[in-house]
């Protein structure tokens, strides 16, 4: 269970003083992942073998013979957008932000929600929320459909920084003429315009090769950029709509939907996994309890790693970008809360196990510990520092109901 770090010895105590005094300042990029490993979300909740439930709003990482773990689910979006997405439609990360950080993760949501839209192309930001890399008013104009209400259903980027992306459904472009949902897109420096990478026609004739079936595709749900490859999943038929299929080069399977742990669930994003990507993670349910409630508390990372938990009623920010990880402490250094286990020396820890995993029933506070997040809700925020290889965590937030 959770121990303070007054009784982990001389190293635990060195480092509460040393967290006390300013937060960490020292991190490294976690180790390199398999070029097989991804991160994806799926189009419905999954009910799996996992040992943890998927929602279609979470970001899992997986890979062929390793269990799935958890990448950025629904509680981390809370603490760092002030919401909660339900549905995320497609992820990328950008090349120019250090891996894992913050402001690298991209996405599109399946619905408009946050303030957002559908067809909006959506960023982390530093401690402020989102921000909008190119709007769905912006990506329709350039489709040569102004005004077109249209959905972005799949993203990635070039190795030039250039995203290319499908939609959700059907269009007519005055530029491209006749849009398919199975159409892999480009959108061209400073909106300049959008050129057709592959048609879906190209998609399908390219999926038939990989997998040998001439079902129709229907659509392409998710893309990536693999180091030079376009990989893509796709919606039909059911025996590889959790499939990931190359389509440059001699077209193939690379990924199969058996061999991911998620039941051959249906895939609705996918995005890479490079060296520095995969944090120490903290997953926690229920998201919503009051004050007093028993929670499962979940964290992934390195077999053996030693993680310092801090914890904290109120959100609040403190940049830490030149620093690996995922840049910034997102808890108040101001509340109450935190700052009395930081004085009494009670910061929590947690020793991860040979498999990396740790696990346990915990009952929140029961008084007024709790406090106000990003989105104005009433809550507690939890992020972890592993002190073994000196990882940021991405917060995770617990609403208050």
């Amino acid at each position: 269970m959770f121990q303070s770090l007054s009784r982990v010895g001389a190293r635990s105590t060195a480092s509460s003083a040393w967290l006390a005094r300013s937060f960490p300042v020292l991190f490294v990029l976690s180790a390199a992942a398999s070029a097989q490993r991804v991160v994806v979300s799926t189009t419905d909740d999954v009910a799996t073998a996992a040992a943890f439930p998927v929602t279609d709003g979470d970001l899992v990482a997986v890979e062929s013979g390793r269990p799935i773990a958890p990448h950025f689910l629904g509680g981390h979006f809370q603490a760092t957008t002030g919401f909660t997405p339900g549905d995320i439609d497609a992820f990328a990360r950008l090349a120019g932000p250090r891996a894992g950080s913050a402001e690298s993760l991209v996405f599109s949501l399946l619905s408009n929600e946050g303030g957002f839209l559908d067809g909006d192309v959506l960023a982390l930001t530093r401690g402020s929320g989102v921000a909008l890399l190119v709007s769905e008013l912006d990506l329709a104009s350039a489709l040569g459909m102004p005004g077109e209400n249209i959905d972005v259903d799949a993203l990635t980027y070039d190795d030039q920084g250039r995203i290319l992306f499908s939609l959700n459904t059907d269009h007519v472009s005055a530029t491209l003429g006749q849009v398919q949902d199975g159409d892999i897109l480009r959108l061209e420096g400073g909106l300049a315009g959008v050129t057709r990478v592959l048609s879906e026609s190209d998609v399908q004739a390219r999926f038939t090769l990989a997998t040998g079936l001439a079902d129709a595709i229907l659509d392409v749900q998710a893309l990536e950029w693999a180091g030079g490859e376009l990989w893509c999943a796709v919606q039909s038929p059911s025996r590889h709509d959790g499939s990931v299929v190359r389509l440059d080069g001699t077209p193939a399977v690379v990924i199969d939907e058996n061999a991911l742990g998620l039941g051959g669930a249906e895939l609705d994003a996918l995005g890479p996994v490079r060296p520095g990507d995969e944090l120490p993670c903290f997953r926690i349910e229920p998201a919503e309890a009051l004050p007093g409630d028993t929670i499962h508390v979940e964290a992934h990372g390195a077999p053996g790693s030693l993680l310092l938990v801090l914890m904290g009623g109120r959100s609040g920010y403190l940049d830490y970008s030149r620093i690996a990880g995922f840049g910034g402490w997102y808890l108040d250094r101001t509340d109450p809360w935190l700052r009395g286990l930081m004085a009494a020396g009670q910061v929590p820890i947690a020793v991860l196990d040979g498999a990396g995993e740790f696990s346990m029933d915990w009952a929140l506070p029961p008084g007024t510990e709790h406090g106000l997040g990003l989105g104005g809700e009433q809550g507690w925020s939890f992020q972890v520092l592993d002190v073994t290889t000196a990882t940021l965590s991405a917060p995770f937030r617990v609403r208050r109901l």
